[in-house]
């Protein structure tokens, strides 16, 4: 069909300021286009498009005709199944007692292994969250390849800011400071980390009123310096926040942004 009009799969990220000529350059390498840009206090909302890839018709009709001739073969053998004489399944049923007796030592080495590492999670967005000092195993395959990562978040620990001790805009501290000891870990086969951000949670406050905070080696937006990360290599941060409270702290990894895939950590 001719003069077909192109679709486009749209995506939103919210990047922090200061950071969005490094966020747009990274989509543009994975072919997204630019098409809104709106900044707010302190994330700058995106929204890119890019072309959807043309449904394969070639590959789905071959698939549909490998599917009838799997049809032919299954119809044919239940046929000749009907025809088989009695000898048959006599001789099926004297196979199926024999095997009978292993039957139960087969079951136990169906069943899972109590020796699974109780430190890894999978986290994924929707199930079951991360507890503090796990490692969640991500992996996912972009259009440049395939992308494994390794990332363990710590609980959070509690430290009185110094005098130098910042936020941003010069915001006032809350009444409790934390980090959350982040480890990332870049097992990719060849790609490079892409975007990774850090965001602290509790009972009390949203994602926008929970301040990030830097003092000495404990850092705000620590876990954004993972972008870029060499495949192999892994790097340890700790990642600064004031709150008012630690009551239901929770903390989330976000990977490429909303329009990529979230890690909830907690007690």
């Amino acid at each position: 069909m001719t003069g077909e009009e192109t679709r486009y799969e749209f995506t939103e990220i919210k990047a922090i300021r200061g950071t969005e000529s490094k966020t747009i350059t990274s989509k543009q390498q994975e072919g997204w286009e630019l098409v809104t840009q709106q900044e707010g206090r302190l994330r700058t909302t995106m929204t890119f498009r890019r072309p959807k890839p043309k449904p394969p018709w070639r590959l789905w009709a071959a698939v549909g005709a490998a599917g009838v001739i799997l049809a032919g073969i299954l119809t044919a053998g239940a046929l000749l199944e009907d025809d088989s004489d009695a000898s048959t399944t006599d001789t099926a049923a004297a196979s199926s007692a024999e095997q009978s007796s292993p039957q139960p030592v087969q079951e136990r080495e169906a069943e899972p292994s109590s020796s699974a590492d109780p430190m890894i999670c999978d986290g994924k967005l929707g199930g079951i969250p991360c507890k503090f000092g796990q490692t969640a195993i991500y992996s996912d395959t972009v259009r440049s390849g395939e992308v494994k990562l390794e990332i363990t978040v710590g609980a959070p620990v509690e430290f009185t800011p110094s005098e130098d001790a910042s936020t941003l805009y010069d915001r006032p501290l809350e009444p409790v400071s934390v980090y959350f000891p982040v480890t990332v870990k870049n097992t990719s086969p060849e790609l490079a980390v892409g975007m990774i951000f850090g965001q602290a949670t509790n009972a009390e406050q949203g994602e926008t009123d929970i301040k990030f905070v830097s003092d000495g080696d404990i850092e705000g937006l620590a876990v954004a310096g993972f972008a870029g990360m060499p495949v192999g290599e892994s790097m340890s941060v700790k990642d600064g926040w004031t709150m008012t409270t630690l009551e239901g702290v929770e903390y989330r990894v976000k990977i490429d942004g909303l329009a990529g895939y979230s890690i909830k950590f907690t007690r």
